[in-house]
């Protein structure tokens, strides 16, 4: 089976593959060690992969296509000898400094980074003929939102362990005979009692509830904690596996706490979760609902069929009273449905529905931000109240940072003519593989929210939820205090804001600021009473060194006591999963064993925008569950023990820094007092800043980014 085409933004497979030849390694075995913890997952999976062919691979590359929500923060190769070539997150300039001088030393190096969050790549360097190596993999994956209030569903991909690759034509029994049966063990921890785990895919699994031997019980009573085995005696998956879990008050508030086990890292990460659930009056003066269509080619088959039928389910959610909309469709062109938004009646409903009971996916390639443009251009300007755009796509386009950029522009620079006026941006991703990079960065870019609907699945409810929450009033002035001190916009914290409404608040001993009404230095006005240069000054050497100045190089302070993401929370929705990540410097001295001095509950704080009703809500904390000395019962059975093992691995520290690098990839972020002013008119000593900051999350917790790489040595 050879590998053809990059793979695709809107899969999930995993391959390890000559780069050369683009022929696939023969997949032997597969096995995985799953930790879900809330609505969070931690999960390691090991692969066997042997190359059949009579001549060496000497180009291998391993890519693996990442689930919604999952971030890579571990990855080893074992050779048939037994040597662990483990990755280590270092700068990206570096790593690659590294693995050049490797390959020119001659020795075994590799090389890997997320191009994007959906698409992780490393190269592995040389495979000899018949040599079998081992390849270890740890990701953290947000699990699916659950239509049912009491579940969480949990998705292992069967192209993590499909059949694949070129079998030998020597022995066709390794053709269908594993290594050995895929097995997958899952402990699971809930801050409510855990009522049943069901396997919907018809697996077969064990399940026990109760503590998981080699563990330390918790203070937590042993009703919120299960474990499952499932396996397959094939050592392949022909469907996906799905796990779901039941437990109570999974759609109530609750905090989890982490306390760092490295004496050198005086930290807590705390990961809160809630749905709110209140009733906003709709807003009051009607709203423009824009909907923009993907009909690329990508989007032929199931798509285009679940894109009609969401599209029929959001119409007919609309208000009936106030409402204008219309209906973009685009591929590598964009059209309207109408010139302008037109009022919503039975007559337009019925003329839209017709529209759309006719799409298909004729529309060509997959231009996004040319779509989003011409949405953004057609609203009236200026804004008498607000539009809610929901885009509907798979996501299938490479441009993710223009159509941010678009939709940023957007919020910031339309005018207002109204307080209440505004726009917010939903996505919806469609069809199975959606590309969660595209509908999640659009969504956070425009203060709205992504669901994801696929085939098999009943989709009203998660569209009702979008309208929903399109039309609900905005929270604002949100706030949490996490250790009875509160983070917001200019708390101890700050951000460089988008809203030009917003002003930069000091910070407190932290000796951060809030930034914002960011300028182009071109449009500066010139400052009153400043001496004219002289066109010819008899002092000014022109024999000094030419060329571009330096690059800027700003001093990286430390944290902050308290580090959230995100920072700003400004998509709070009635009905829908909120999660809110801490990173705190708490000394040691101040925690004891079983970390009784933290405290027992957050507190969030708002203010609905157009009645100025405040919200306030307190969450209870729970800690984490913890292994003992040793796992070793909790091993694969693979053979050799990979040392990304999660059950001794931090968890919700990297889920805490992985969204504070997000924060920091979409320019949300803090700045140092000293540097605040000149970080108003100096984009490249904004972006240099902003770069040491994802470096320095990015080599703490092992995280890719766009500034951040794997790097393994022999």
């Amino acid at each position: 089976m050879a590998r053809t085409s990059i793979l695709s933004r809107s899969t999930h497979n995993c391959y390890l593959y000559d780069a050369t030849t683009g022929n696939e390694l023969l997949l032997d075995g597969c096995c995985t060690n799953v930790l879900i913890v809330d609505i969070h997952a931690s999960v390691t999976l090991s692969q066997r992969f042997t190359n059949t062919s009579s001549t060496a691979v000497s180009s291998a590359v391993y890519t693996f296509g990442l689930m919604s929500g999952s971030a890579v923060c571990g990855f080893e190769m074992i050779k048939p000898d037994g040597t662990r070539v483990e990755g280590v997150v270092k700068e990206r300039e570096e790593a690659s400094r590294e693995y050049e001088q490797a390959i020119k030393a001659g020795k075994t190096a590799s090389l890997g980074q997320q191009e994007t969050t959906d698409v992780f790549s490393i190269a592995v360097g040389n495979i000899l003929p018949s040599e079998t190596v081992e390849i270890h993999l740890r990701y953290l994956q947000l699990l699916m939102d659950d239509e049912k209030k009491d579940q969480v569903k949990f998705i292992f991909p069967r192209t993590y362990a499909q059949r694949y690759g070129q079998a030998p034509t020597d022995n066709s029994s390794n053709a269908t005979t594993a290594h050995q049966p895929f097995k997958m063990n899952v402990i699971v921890q809930q801050s409510g009692v855990i009522k049943s785990i069901s396997c919907p895919s018809a697996h077969p699994i064990q399940l026990e509830l109760g503590f998981p031997d080699g563990f330390e019980p918790p203070s937590e009573d042993r009703s919120h904690f299960a474990s499952v085995t499932l396996t397959d005696t094939s050592g392949f998956l022909t469907q996906d596996v799905t796990l779901v879990v039941s437990a109570t008050d999974l759609d109530s508030p609750r905090c989890f706490m982490e306390r760092h086990p490295s004496l050198n890292h005086e930290t807590i990460a705390m990961a809160l979760t809630f749905v709110p659930r209140f009733t906003l009056p709709d807003i009051k003066g009607g709203m423009e609902y824009v909907f923009v269509v993907d009909r690329s080619g990508s989007m032929q088959g199931e798509r285009i069929r679940l894109v009609r039928e969401a599209l029929v389910v959001l119409l007919r959610g609309l208000p009936a009273s106030g409402t204008t909309f219309n209906i973009i469709s685009f591929g590598t062109n964009a059209t309207k449905l109408w010139d302008t938004s037109r009022q919503y009646s039975q007559t337009t409903l019925e003329e839209a529905t017709n529209h759309v009971d006719v799409m298909q996916a004729d529309y060509g390639g997959t231009e996004i931000a040319s779509a989003l443009s011409l949405a953004y251009s057609s609203l009236p300007k200026p804004l008498g109240r607000p539009v809610a755009v929901i885009l509907l796509t798979d996501g299938s386009a490479w441009d993710v940072s223009t159509c941010v950029s678009h939709t940023q522009t957007a919020l910031s620079t339309l005018p207002h003519s109204a307080p209440d006026s505004f726009i917010r941006v939903f996505t919806v991703g469609i069809g199975d593989g959606a590309s969660s990079d595209t509908c999640d960065s659009i969504a956070r870019a425009g203060n709205g929210m992504a669901v994801y609907v696929k085939q098999g699945e009943a989709i009203a409810g998660k569209c009702a939820r979008v309208v929903r929450a399109a039309r609900s009033p905005q929270v604002v002035n949100i706030v949490v205090s996490w250790m009875g001190h509160g983070v917001d916009s200019g708390a101890e914290h700050g951000i460089l804001a988008q809203d030009e409404d917003q002003e930069g608040i000091e910070g407190n001993d932290d000796d951060f600021e809030m930034v914002t009404n960011i300028r182009n230095e071109a449009e500066s006005d010139v400052p009153a009473n400043v001496a004219p240069l002289s066109l010819f000054n008899i002092d000014d050497d022109d024999q000094q060194a030419t060329g571009p100045p330096p690059a800027p190089d700003p001093r990286l302070p430390p944290p902050p006591t308290i580090q959230q993401a995100p920072l700003l929370l400004t998509n709070i929705f009635p009905g829908t999963r909120t999660q809110v990540y801490a990173v705190i410097r708490t000394p040691q001295s101040e925690i004891d064993s079983e970390g009784e001095r933290l405290p027992k509950s957050v507190k969030i704080r708002g203010v609905v925008s157009t009645t100025g009703t405040p919200v306030e809500l307190d969450v209870p904390v729970s800690r984490l569950l913890r292994p003992l000395k040793s796992v070793d019962n909790l091993d694969s059975g693979d053979g050799a023990s990979s040392s990304l093992h999660h059950f001794e691995q931090l968890f919700l520290h990297i889920l805490a820094a992985k969204a504070l690098i997000t924060d920091r990839q979409d320019g949300k972020h803090a700045f140092p007092t000293s540097i605040a002013d000149e970080i108003q008119t100096n984009d490249e000593l904004r972006e240099a800043y902003l770069k040491k900051e994802i470096v320095r999350l990015g080599t703490t917790y092992g995280l890719t980014s766009k500034h951040t790489s794997f790097v393994a040595v022999d």
